[in-house]
């Protein structure tokens, strides 16, 4: 007790011209800084996750595009719906508790507006995300590919990728990084391959379970790469979904239901859990 730890202490007289602070003084304050530091210790929750989640598109840029009956459907409004569901799920601790940790979700975008390439994954790297995913669906001439795949960011001499690259980078010229740019700035991404292509297979394998559980026929056309802009500078782990083809009948009709976005969204999120679950 404080009683008996100031009997304890003689206070002399205070000789003239100096200033003395009392030793019970110096203790009580030392005691007082240990005791809230300590509380402060006790009290202080460890620091969230951070996952950045970019609906592609957006804006005058619809992204590809179909008819399904009289109904136009976008590319953009379709990966918003997606984005806006993973963060619902995403953000209730009841999905995240086993982490030990909450989950934070930053959209680059929450409602129909135009976004430059560059300003997505240099929001994930401001913010030092502990993952970056663009939700995207897909389109192609045929009518006949159809399917869910993720990529990661590598260069590819695949035809169909190649061709993802020419769509998903379409630009204007200001925009467009000049070739000695970009060779600096895919080598700096380098360092984050491996895990980027750790979180492209584990949401690739959790939005597949998730929608088999649910008896939805689809392909799964697994993990691949590409130089996509989107995911160059973001400098943290990093995916992009295209979550099936708007141009394939069948793909569309799934696309079509509410349910079946949210089915792909509740996927994507418990994908999002087991890769921070990794880190």
């Amino acid at each position: 007790p404080m009683a008996s730890i100031a009997s304890l202490v003689t206070l002399r007289p205070m000789p003239r011209g100096k200033m003395v602070t009392p030793l019970f003084g110096i203790f009580s304050i030392s005691l007082s800084l240990f005791l809230a530091n300590n509380e402060n210790k006790a009290l202080a929750s460890p620091k969230p996750y951070l996952v950045v989640l970019d609906p592609g598109h957006g804006g005058a840029d619809l992204g590809a595009t179909a008819r399904i009956g009289k109904r136009r459907m976008a590319e953009k409004d379709i990966a918003l719906a997606i984005a806006l569901h993973a963060e619902k799920i995403l953000s209730n601790p009841l999905y995240s508790k086993p982490l030990g940790r909450k989950v934070k979700v930053v959209l680059t975008r929450r409602r129909d507006q135009t976004l430059p390439l560059d300003s997505r994954s240099d929001l994930a790297k401001k913010e030092r995300a502990d993952l970056f995913v663009s939700i995207h669906a897909n389109s192609e001439t045929t009518h006949k590919a159809r399917g869910l795949e993720t990529y990661f960011l590598n260069n590819t001499d695949d035809k169909a990728s190649l061709k993802l690259q020419q769509i998903e980078n379409r630009t204007s010229k200001r925009e467009r990084p000049k070739t000695d740019d970009l060779l600096l700035r895919s080598i700096a991404a380098d360092a984050g391959v491996e895990a980027s292509r750790s979180a492209a297979e584990i949401l690739q394998a959790s939005i597949s379970d998730q929608l088999r559980s649910e008896d939805l026929r689809f392909t799964d056309r697994g993990v691949k790469q590409a130089m996509l802009y989107v995911l160059l500078d973001s400098q943290v782990p990093a995916a992009l979904v295209e979550c099936f083809y708007l141009s394939n009948q069948d793909d569309l009709a799934l696309l079509a239901q509410p349910e079946n976005r949210a089915r792909i969204a509740e996927g994507l999120a418990k994908g999002i859990l087991r890769f921070l679950a990794t880190r």
